[in-house]
């Protein structure tokens, strides 16, 4: 695309200039690191040897992050949803969503169990938070996803609760939808991004019509290390982001220790977010200080890297150094910055003592947790009139005067419905479906119906959607009910069952008033996406808090096709089932 190439070339060639650099630009970008670097020295501090898989030597990425953070407001972003894995999570946490650091330092204690309503919870570096960012010139809401330890399997998830978000704040607002007012971050290690298949699959989601969500801006923390593995056996690729190609994302490769490079490229990635819809890719250069977590000896696989950055002076000494030699801050005014910072986290830690000694105990405090009420087995009317359903079933039989249905359509499946809404039935699985639908959208509840081949139906069952046989101009039924009714969506995926399921399970969070359904092309094909139904979907609402009213349809019988087409493996999903959370 010239026109991206010529924008790209005109930015990076008027940033030679430096001119951008500002006083003040230089102080913030100090302060989030020395704040970054005070946070992992306190937590090393009071909870020795405790495992927080720090950001040290990557402090470079709170830069990143509140530049984009920044700029939200005056480039229309009114929210922001992550994801991350455990490097620099609970840095992340604190200092950029602003959990608070009382919270999260209880959380360190052998005393501390949450009082949930129901479930287990999960380890600190794992949970979910979100805030409301108060800046000058507008406030940006900023939430961040649950993960299990799954390497990049969160991914789809935000991306399904970015679309989701941004389906609401249109449907407010009314008009076009606005994807720029809900942006989606996602931060990956280099070796999972090049490792992990998923992140392809996300790749291939952002240009689709039913999964886009106006680009996302990958942040890569590029420590070349993954545990002990080195770059030459984590990938065969020159650099870890090479798989960024396959939708032409522009990557920038800086350095973890430039403070200004870094400033200019978070702000460079969002204005490209912003202008063209799509993905950008930032591969943040940088090293880990400590072994994979605080209980590990790098040492032992990597013995030279590891001398060389145990002689290292750190980020923030550097930084400090150089802005008390040009004249930007002064050598005491710093260290009135660096008490100033580590007093917060005293405080927070002094009144988390007193909440300990008290015995005050919150669950998921402030978290993107959602509390339930009990389950309860009462039954809820759900019927409907006749007269609604033969209004319902008219539209789902008629096309429009001039529409060429295909002709075995024409003379066979639409007949066949319009008997059965004479006759009182009999009426399939595919028709009592779509029936259903239409009740609920007549009712005001929205549906989205997701996965491979779904608006035909694997089985050639449902044609939710009618292609004209001359033109292949599409006629949506459902769509067609009533002036009023509640929007009716239904995509037919690309060939992935991970990224797809997790994309329309994170809808699903982001959206509970809407029926949000997934369709396996067959039920046996579930297992492609195991980890999101084991790790999100069955065990969710015990370690976040975090319900979801997603609907899995699983088509499977036996028909003689063979063992990859009998079942859906039902009994693994009654596996699954256990304190009430499916």
């Amino acid at each position: 695309n010239t026109t991206v190439r010529h924008w790209v070339r005109e930015r990076i060639e008027a940033h030679a200039m430096r001119s951008e650099e500002t006083p003040e630009k230089k102080l913030n970008s100090l302060c989030w690191v020395l704040e970054a670097e005070a946070f992992e020295n306190f937590l090393g501090k009071r909870f020795l040897g405790e495992k927080r898989f720090s950001n040290e030597g990557g402090e470079g990425i709170m830069i990143i992050l509140n530049a984009i953070l920044e700029g939200c407001p005056s480039r229309g972003v009114k929210e922001i949803e992550m994801g991350m894995s455990h490097r620099g999570r609970l840095c992340v946490l604190s200092n950029f969503v602003r959990k608070s650091i009382t919270t999260l330092l209880y959380e360190f204690t052998p005393t501390y169990e949450p009082e949930t309503v129901a479930g287990d919870g999960d380890v600190k570096y794992h949970l979910g938070y979100e805030s409301v960012r108060e800046l000058p010139d507008g406030n940006v809401r900023v939430s961040l996803a649950a993960n299990p330890s799954h390497l990049e399997a969160v991914n789809s998830i935000v991306e399904g609760k970015a679309r989701a978000r941004q389906r609401v704040l249109n449907d407010q607002s009314g008009g076009e939808i606005d994807r720029g007012q809900v942006l989606p971050i996602l931060l990956h290690g280099d070796a999972a991004f090049a490792g992990q298949g998923s992140v392809a699959e996300v790749l291939n989601l952002s240009q689709l019509k039913g999964y886009r969500t106006g680009g996302t801006i990958h942040l890569i923390i590029n420590n070349q290390i993954g545990f002990t593995t080195a770059p030459a056996d984590a990938r065969s690729t020159a650099y870890a982001t090479d798989v960024a190609k396959m939708v032409e994302a522009p990557v920038l490769h800086v350095n973890g220790e430039e403070p200004m490079e870094l400033y200019w490229a978070a702000l460079f990635a969002l204005e490209f977010r912003q202008k063209f819809g799509r993905d950008i890719v930032l591969d943040m250069y940088c090293y880990r200080r400590q072994g994979h977590n605080e209980a590990d000896q790098a040492a032992f696989t990597q013995p030279i890297i590891a001398k060389k950055i145990a002689d290292r002076p750190t980020f923030g000494k550097i930084y400090k150094q150089q802005l008390i030699s040009e004249g930007v801050i002064s050598e005491a005014d710093v260290q009135e910055l660096e008490n100033a910072i580590w007093g917060r986290f005293e405080a927070g830690y002094q009144k988390m003592l007193q909440l300990q000694e008290a015995g005050d105990r919150t669950a998921f405090s402030g978290s993107t947790g959602v509390d339930q009420p009990p389950y309860t087995h009462a039954p809820v009317p759900t019927g409907i009139s006749r007269e609604t359903l033969q209004k319902i079933g008219k539209v789902l039989t008629t096309t429009p005067k001039d529409f060429q249905v295909n002709p075995t359509l024409e003379k066979r499946f639409l007949p066949r419905r319009v008997e059965a809404l004479a006759n009182g039935g009999p009426i399939d699985w595919a028709f009592a479906e779509s029936l259903a639908f239409g009740s609920l959208l007549l009712e005001g509840t929205p549906v989205r119906l997701s996965g491979q081949d779904c608006r035909r139906g694997t089985f050639s069952h449902r044609h939710a959607v009618f292609y004209d046989y001359e033109t292949r101009e599409r006629y949506i039924p459902l769509e067609h009910l009533d002036p009023s009714q509640a929007k009716f969506c239904v995509h037919n995926s690309f060939l992935s069952e991970f990224a797809v399921l997790g994309f329309d399970y994170g809808y699903s969070l982001s959206y509970p008033t809407m029926l949000t359904l997934w369709e396996a092309q067959f039920g046996d094909f579930a297992n492609g996406a195991q980890v999101i139904i084991d790790q999100f979907i069955s065990s969710a609402e015990s370690k976040w808090q975090t319900p979801s009213d997603l609907v899995m349809l699983l088509p499977h019988g036996y028909e003689g096709m063979g063992p990859e087409h009998s079942s859906a493996r039902l009994e693994r999903f009654l596996q699954l089932c256990a304190e009430k959370n499916m």
